[in-house]
């Protein structure tokens, strides 16, 4: 960590507020993906499931502007389990290293380059020489409807991490507009990502703008 990150980053306390834009792609996974790609350490589930791929730009946040790609695996009821995040990127050391810290999510460094050209977006990230691209396109004129935290289950949004022999939990809240997203393409996601291109591609959204709340997380030890 560098004598600059030591000794300012972690003087940014929680709660975050945050805004940007995002995509949020939702997948069909069977258990045999979810087999094939265990190293992501995503819930296994003996009839398949539902999980959220998330790509953000925040254009404001504690620690600047970054961009952001998660998978926000929500496991069965029946597992008795909470929300998490198991895989996760970011373009910016400050953003890292404050998320480790503060919320236990497991936040590696990687490249972000975008290009945007009317309703479509190609995003590729570059991670520890390996390159993975996302392909993404709107509709070129899709009605937005407004969506609330408030208004989803609790236990879809109650996270749950692990991180250093430390629990940590905490219950993100957001609002923002919605728009359907037309398609999302995958190319060469070698070791970076699981390859979303081999499961079903669910509804998914264009989020044009948004505010994000991170409370601070109620942290135990293992």
């Amino acid at each position: 960590m560098s004598k600059e990150l030591n000794t300012t980053t972690f003087s940014l306390y929680p709660p975050w507020h945050l805004h940007g834009d995002a995509f949020i792609l939702n997948y069909w996974l069977t258990p045999k993906f979810i087999e094939q790609h265990q190293n992501f350490y995503i819930a296994s589930s003996p009839i398949g499931r539902v999980v959220q791929v998330i790509l953000v730009r925040y254009h404001d946040s504690p620690v600047g502007p970054y961009d952001e790609l998660l998978i926000l695996d929500h496991p069965l009821i029946s597992k008795r389990r909470l929300s998490s995040i198991p895989k996760i990127y970011v373009s910016t050391e400050s953003s890292m290293v404050n998320g480790q810290h503060f919320w236990g999510i497991p936040k590696q460094l990687a490249q972000f380059e975008w290009l945007i050209h009317d309703d479509v977006v190609y995003c590729k990230i570059c991670f520890e020489q390996q390159e993975m691209s996302l392909h993404l396109q709107k509709y070129k004129h899709s009605q937005t409807f407004y969506v609330n935290s408030h208004h989803l289950p609790a236990r879809l949004l109650n996270i749950y991490q692990a991180w250093q022999g430390l629990r940590y939990q905490f219950t993100p809240q957001f609002r923002g507009k919605l728009s359907k997203l037309k398609q999302a393409s995958w190319k060469n996601t070698q070791d970076i990502f699981p390859d979303f291109s081999q499961a079903r591609y669910l509804h998914s959204f264009y989020v044009p703008e948004f505010s994000l709340t991170l409370p601070k997380a109620k942290i135990e030890k293992k």
